[in-house]
């Protein structure tokens, strides 16, 4: 069997993992603020959509982040971008953030999630 996929393999978490967010630049200007608790959805190695309470205005703002996440053992920091925003319900957002991994980074988030695939603690899609 043959197939076009291009995109890589979604995990999705279930139930959703709570990891740490920060926000590093806002529209090219970087701050410093402090780690928001947030709920990981799913991810792949290009990016991964996150839940929140938090209001972000990503449509108006060009927002930068650091997800601080902690699939087995060891606890990962990736930097990457939010590329959308999504109103679920009132004050619950989901965001999509593309991450900004080294392939080095790459390899070992694929490790990772095989791990936990094979655990039954995340759903392929």
């Amino acid at each position: 069997m043959t197939t076009k996929r291009t995109d890589p393999f979604r995990y999705t978490l279930t139930p959703p993992l709570a990891c740490k967010m920060e926000i590093t630049h806002i529209d090219d200007v970087p701050l410093q603020s402090k780690p928001a608790t947030v709920d990981l959805i799913d991810i792949n190695k290009s990016g991964c959509r996150i839940g929140t309470g938090l209001n972000l205005h990503a449509s108006t703002y060009h927002i930068r982040a650091a997800v601080h996440i902690q699939l087995n053992e060891n606890l990962c920091v990736y930097n990457g971008e939010i590329r959308w925003q999504e109103e679920i319900e009132p004050a619950m957002f989901h965001y999509g953030l593309s991450l900004e991994l080294s392939p080095d980074e790459k390899e070992q988030l694929n490790i990772e999630l095989r791990s936990l695939a094979a655990s039954g603690r995340i759903v392929v899609l």
